[in-house]
């Protein structure tokens, strides 16, 4: 049946593309892993790793208990939400019309006019709008003793300027695929935009509190002793040490970061070419951008003079 053939191709090529290769372990039933990511995306939060069989054949699903992929299916309908949220996801932008231009234009003047020395008064000759790219990841930050806690850590990094900040704005706002209008050229490669992300987080997580890992060294000295203390006088060294390698794994504390998803996110700029006058004039560029509400300005040419006395 050819919609059954097409489920089962977007199955396989949804788990090839994480590097999940299902294997065939009788005829018509597979089995592929899902770690505890995977698992969480698929199941919810509450999900662990595990391994996961799967059929596209109802009586081999009722013969031997393997989970059942077709039309309508919990699990395919659960495929394809991931598969439809990754993609929106992927690539992204926001509409300049999700703000209202006047404000700023009103707001920018007045914080132009109130920087200013001297009574100024400024006219907008033209605005361009533009956008600026945009590394967004969401990673989950695992801290690991005998007991596991994570946490969602949801950063963004501007690919011109190098800043790293939270996205102030939630990406529900956000249109799939890239926007239609002139794109400012990146200056980071994503590589380089990744890694100044991970070394962000790096410095975040060293400056937090770390009594959590103090706690499970303690719980980790105590269990050693028990241990010690039970093996004492025996001969049985070589299982000591096993459980003493067991005890470190499970006890030791440590901290997994793990990307969970990313986007490439376009952010409208407005840029207005201005003049100013007032003891000079002169005609600059100044740039909103509405998620930092951080007004830059460049003067791209100066015209004028300053203004005679007799005038």
């Amino acid at each position: 049946m050819n919609v059954d053939k097409n489920i089962a191709e977007l199955v396989f090529t949804f788990f090839r593309l994480l590097r999940k290769e299902p294997l065939e372990i009788r005829r018509g039933i597979w089995q592929v892993f899902l770690d505890e990511a995977l698992a969480k995306e698929l199941d919810g939060w509450r999900a662990k790793e595990r391994l996961f069989q799967f059929t596209f054949d109802r009586k081999l699903a009722d013969a031997y208990g393997a989970e059942l992929i077709t039309s309508g299916s919990y699990r395919l309908d659960t495929i394809l939400q991931a598969v439809q949220k990754q993609a929106l996801l992927s690539r992204a932008h926001l509409p300049h019309d999700r703000f209202h231009e006047p404000s700023i234009r009103a707001s920018m003047v007045q914080r132009l006019s109130g920087s200013a020395q001297y009574p100024t008064r400024f006219y907008v000759l033209n605005l361009e709008r533009s956008f600026s790219p945009y590394l967004w990841i969401v990673f989950q930050i695992s801290r690991i003793t005998h007991h596991r806690r994570d946490t969602l850590y949801s950063i963004s990094v501007h690919l011109c300027t190098g800043r790293v900040t939270p996205l102030p704005i939630s990406t529900q706002l956000f249109v799939g695929g890239p926007p239609f209008g002139p794109v400012q050229r990146r200056v980071l490669s994503y590589k380089q935009a990744y890694n100044k992300l991970c070394r962000h987080i790096g410095e975040e997580l060293a400056v937090q509190d770390q009594t959590w890992a103090e706690e499970a060294h303690e719980a980790l000295e105590a269990e050693q002793r028990k241990l010690a203390s039970f093996f004492e006088g025996s001969m049985r060294q070589d299982e000591l040490a096993a459980r003493q390698r067991a005890l470190v794994e499970n006890y030791a504390p440590r901290v997994l970061v793990q990307p969970m998803r990313g986007a490439l996110l376009y952010v409208p700029n407005f840029c207005y070419k201005l003049m100013e006058v007032g003891q000079t004039e002169r005609v600059f560029h100044a740039t909103y951008d509405p998620l930092t509400h951080e007004v830059t300005s460049t003067e791209r040419d100066q015209s004028s003079a300053k203004r005679s006395s007799s005038s």
